[in-house]
């Protein structure tokens, strides 16, 4: 003869599995979704490519400048840095803003400083450099990879401040995404 298991452990068994295989859904659920949101920054095009893309072109222009400014010049020494501080590895998206930010307002004085010196007005090469390289510049910026990424974790965002779920999914660790530009 089996032996038969009280109703009450029978309940409570069968509400520990179901409680189990809620958290665990949301879980994989809420983590899958913002893999899928986070992919979009390192996607081939991405926001993080665009984002490589104008440093390089920032760093490109630190050569152009290297040959009309002192190698001291503050605005330089500025691009450069920026440059660099934008290739950084950090995927943080409202740093990378304020990174690339900080690139646009470089490249603006520079460029500027370039037109004020009369060695780079006599080179007809690097003018057209100059020229190829804000437009490029101004081309990355107007990449629709930002508001793709911004949209995509604005919708993960508002999932993940919904009711009972979101907040299971908060209380599990699942974060925001941070938005470029405008922080979390």
């Amino acid at each position: 003869m089996k032996s038969k298991l009280p109703l009450g452990v029978c309940v409570a068994l069968a509400a520990a599995l179901t409680l189990f295989g809620l958290l665990y859904g949301v879980f994989n659920g809420y983590a899958d979704e913002r893999r899928e949101v986070t992919a979009l920054l390192e996607a081939p095009n991405g926001l993080m490519d665009v984002l490589d893309y104008r440093a390089a072109d920032g760093l490109n222009l630190c050569v152009v400048a290297g040959r009309h400014l002192p190698m001291d010049d503050a605005n330089l020494a500025a691009l450069r840095s920026a440059a660099v501080a934008l290739r950084d590895e950090e995927d943080d998206p409202a740093l990378k803003y304020a990174k690339d930010e900080a690139l646009e307002a470089a490249v603006t004085a520079v460029a500027q400083r370039l037109q004020q010196t009369e060695s780079f007005l006599t080179s007809d090469r690097d003018q057209k450099y100059l020229d190829m390289l804000t437009a490029d510049l101004k081309n990355l910026a107007g990449s629709a990879a930002a508001e793709v990424y911004n949209e995509a974790a604005e919708a993960f965002n508002e999932r993940l401040d919904a009711p009972v779920l979101g907040w299971l999914a908060r209380l599990m660790g699942i974060a925001p995404c941070a938005l470029y530009g405008r922080g979390v």
